[in-house]
C-alpha cells in the first residue's frame, strides 16, 4: 500500500514535469546540434539510450548498454560544440577562477575598515572557504555548469555534505531536474531524476527501504541501474529550533521512480537550499532560462547543412557518377592504380556522366561567414580576442577600450550569477564549515552585524574598471592645476581614494591599513621625530660647550708659547669668525633636517654670522 507521503511527492513531481514539457523541444534541438553528449529528456539518456522507465525501456539499465549508443547527434560541423567549450571556460576563469580570488568577505555596514580584528577575522573565514571549495570537486563541476548554461540556458549544481571532504558537488544535466520558483521568483523546489545501481542504493539507505523488485535485483544484478527520484522543496509544517533533519527549512524526499515501492526511500532536510539554480537569461515570469545555444540554433542548423552539401560536392568532384560502357559490366574496378582489361580498338570508354565544377572557394567563404555568427554568438570574440582580431599591430589602449565593450555585453548575465549562483553558493558553504565547527570563533566586535561578499573576479573587476578610471583621472586633473593654484588640492580626499580604489581592485583587507591604523602610524612617526630632534638638539649643545672648552684651553697655549702674559696682552683675542668657520652650522644636518635640528645652534650660528657681517 503507498503511504501518503509517497503519493503527494509523486503527484508535485509529475507537476513539475508537465510544467517542463514545453522546453524539452528547444533541449533537444541543443542536445542534438550543439552537445551531443548532454541532455537527458524523456525517453533519452545523456549517452542517447532509452531512459528508464520511458516507452520501450525497463526500470533498470545496465552500464554497458548505456555506453553502447555514444551518438553524435547531427553534427558534421563542430564549431558550435567548441565554441560552447571556450564560453565555458572563459566563464568559469572569469567568475571563479580556481587560480585567483575572485570574492572577498566584507560588513554590511563597512565597520570592518575601522577595526583590525574584524578584518583579520574576515580573511580567516574567507581562506577557510577558499580552502573548502578548493579540497572539493566544485571547479571540475562548475566548468560542466558553465556548459550547460552556455548550451540550454538553465543549469543545476546540487551541492551536499561530504563526511570526507566537508562538501560535495554534482552538476546535473538538462532534462535531469525539474524546477518551481517561489513569489520573488528564485528557484525553491527541485525534482531531479537519477541512475542509482541497487548495490548503491542499499549502502545509501539501506536494504529495508527497497521495494522488492529492488531487493531482488540487489542480489542478482547489483550493479543495475534503477531510477531514483529526489525532490527538494520548502517545508510545508516545520516547528523552528527543534532539533533533526525533520525540522530544516527544506525537506528532501527520495523514493523509487517506477512506483513498485510503498513508502519513501528516505526523508532529510537541509538548512539551506542546496540547488544552485542559475539561469543564463529569464523572459518575464519564466521558470527556466534561455541561453546563447537558442541564439545560434538557426545559424548551428544551417551551418550543418552547408557542410553536408559542401562534403556532397567534393564527394562528386573526387568521386563522380561515371558513364560506363556496357562491356565493363560486373568488371570495372575505380580503385587507385586498379587495371581495367579492354578489347582493341573499342570506341567507348570511362568517363564521368556529366561534367562538375563546383565554386568551393565561394561556399568556404560562406560557411566561415556562419561559423563566425556562431562563435560571436558565444562570446568566443570576447574571450579570444587576439585570436579572433587576426592582427599583430594592436595596441593596449586599443584591447583595453575593446574590452571593456564588449565586456558590458556580459554586464547583466555576470549580475545574476552572482545572484542566483555564488550568493547561495557562498551562503551554503558557510553554513556546512559552521556546523561542522572549521570556522574561527567570532570575534565581539561582530556582534550583531552582517558580512557581505564582494567579488572581485576577473568578469566582476571588469565591470567597475570605469569607476575606478574617473578616480584616477579625475586625480591626475586636479594635481595638473595645482601647479598653477595649489589650494586645489584640499578638494581631494586622497586617502578616501585610495580605499575606493583598493575596493574596485579587490585588494586584500589586510594590506591597506585602516583610518585609525593611520592615525596611530602618524602619531607614533611624529612623537618619534620629535625625540629624534630633541636627542639631536641635546647633542649640538654638548658639543658646543665642549667645543668652547677646547677652544679656551688652545688659547692659553698659545699665549704660553709665545713668552707669557706681557705677549698675551699685546696680541688680540681670536675672534668668534676665526675659529668656527662652519662647523656649528653644518652639525645641525647631521641629525634629522628641521626646525627642531637648528633649534640648538641658535646661540652659535648669530655671533657667526654677525662676525663675518
Amino acid at each position: 500500500m503507498t503511504s501518503q507521503r509517497l503519493r503527494d511527492a509523486r503527484e508535485a513531481v509529475d507537476f513539475l514535469e508537465r510544467q517542463r514539457s514545453p522546453w524539452e523541444e528547444a533541449w533537444r534541438d541543443i542536445a542534438a546540434y550543439v552537445l551531443p553528449r548532454r541532455g537527458r529528456m524523456h525517453g533519452r539518456d545523456p549517452l542517447g539510450a532509452s531512459a528508464p522507465g520511458a516507452v520501450g525501456g525497463s526500470s533498470g539499465v545496465s552500464g554497458a548498454h548505456r555506453a553502447t549508443d555514444m551518438r553524435g547527434g547531427r553534427v558534421i560541423d563542430a564549431t558550435a560544440t567548441r565554441a560552447v567549450r571556450i564560453l565555458a571556460a572563459g566563464m568559469q576563469g572569469g567568475l571563479t577562477s580556481p587560480a585567483r580570488p575572485w570574492f572577498r568577505l566584507r560588513l554590511a555596514d563597512g565597520a570592518d575598515a575601522e577595526s583590525g580584528p574584524a578584518r583579520r577575522w574576515l580573511d580567516a573565514v574567507e581562506q577557510r572557504l577558499y580552502w573548502a571549495l578548493a579540497r572539493s570537486n566544485f571547479y571540475q563541476a562548475s566548468h560542466a555548469l558553465y556548459t550547460e548554461l552556455a548550451a540550454f540556458g538553465s543549469a543545476d549544481l546540487y551541492q551536499e555534505v561530504d563526511p570526507e571532504r566537508l562538501t560535495r558537488f554534482a552538476a546535473l544535466t538538462c532534462g535531469e531536474f525539474s524546477w518551481a520558483c517561489d513569489a520573488a521568483g528564485r528557484v525553491d523546489t527541485v525534482a531531479r531524476r537519477m541512475l542509482m545501481t541497487a548495490r548503491q542504493l542499499a549502502e545509501r539507505y539501506g536494504e529495508a527501504h527497497l521495494s522488492t523488485g529492488t531487493r531482488r535485483m540487489l542480489r542478482k544484478e547489483p550493479n543495475r541501474h534503477v531510477e531514483v527520484v529526489h525532490l527538494v522543496r520548502p517545508r510545508a509544517v516545520r516547528t523552528p529550533g527543534h532539533g533533526g533533519n525533520l525540522h530544516m527549512p527544506f525537506e528532501s524526499l527520495v523514493f523509487e521512480a517506477d512506483g513498485a515501492a510503498g513508502d519513501l526511500l528516505h526523508e532529510g532536510g537541509f538548512e539551506e537550499f542546496p540547488h544552485l539554480a542559475a539561469r543564463w537569461d529569464v523572459t518575464g515570469c519564466d521558470v527556466y532560462g534561455r541561453s546563447p545555444g537558442m541564439d545560434v540554433l538557426p545559424d548551428v542548423k544551417m551551418l550543418q547543412e552547408m557542410a553536408r552539401s559542401q562534403l556532397l560536392a567534393i564527394h562528386k568532384v573526387v568521386n563522380p557518377p561515371m558513364r560506363v560502357p556496357t562491356g565493363f559490366k560486373q568488371r570495372l574496378n575505380l580503385i587507385p592504380g586498379a587495371q581495367n582489361y579492354v578489347a582493341p580498338g573499342q570506341p567507348e570508354a570511362v568517363a564521368p556522366l556529366y561534367q562538375i565544377n563546383p565554386d568551393i572557394a565561394a561556399v568556404t567563404r560562406k560557411i566561415d561567414d556562419v561559423r563566425k555568427a556562431v562563435r560571436e554568438g558565444f562570446f568566443n570574440d570576447l574571450f579570444l580576442m587576439f585570436t579572433a582580431n587576426g592582427r599583430s599591430n594592436v595596441t593596449a589602449a586599443e584591447v583595453a577600450e575593446r574590452g571593456q565593450e564588449k565586456l558590458l555585453m556580459l554586464g547583466p548575465v555576470i549580475e545574476r550569477h552572482q545572484t542566483e549562483l555564488l550568493d547561495p553558493l557562498l551562503t551554503r558553504t558557510y553554513g556546512i564549515l559552521r556546523r561542522a565547527g572549521a570556522l574561527p570563533p567570532n570575534p565581539p566586535e561582530l556582534e550583531g552585524l552582517e558580512m557581505r561578499v564582494e567579488y572581485v573576479s576577473a568578469l566582476a573587476q571588469a565591470q567597475r574598471l570605469g569607476a575606478a578610471q574617473s578616480i584616477r583621472q579625475f586625480a591626475a586633473e586636479v594635481t595638473a592645476l595645482s601647479a598653477t593654484a595649489p589650494g586645489v588640492l584640499d578638494k581631494i580626499d586622497f586617502e578616501q581614494a585610495v580605499d575606493e580604489l583598493a575596493s574596485i581592485g579587490g585588494v586584500p583587507a589586510r594590506v591597506v591599513r585602516s583610518d585609525a591604523e593611520v592615525l596611530q602610524l602618524r602619531a607614533a612617526r611624529e612623537a618619534g621625530l620629535a625625540a629624534q630632534g630633541a636627542a639631536v638638539a641635546r647633542g649640538a649643545a654638548g658639543a658646543a660647550s665642549a667645543l668652547a672648552r677646547v677652544l679656551g684651553v688652545e688659547g692659553g697655549e698659545d699665549r704660553k708659547d709665545r713668552g707669557g702674559a706681557a705677549d698675551a696682552a699685546a696680541s688680540p683675542a681670536p675672534s668668534a669668525a676665526s675659529r668656527l668657520p662652519v662647523s656649528p652650522v653644518s652639525a645641525g644636518p647631521s641629525g634629522p633636517s628641521g626646525p627642531a635640528g637648528l633649534a640648538g645652534l641658535a646661540g652659535q650660528a648669530g655671533p657667526v654670522r654677525e662676525a663675518r657681517a
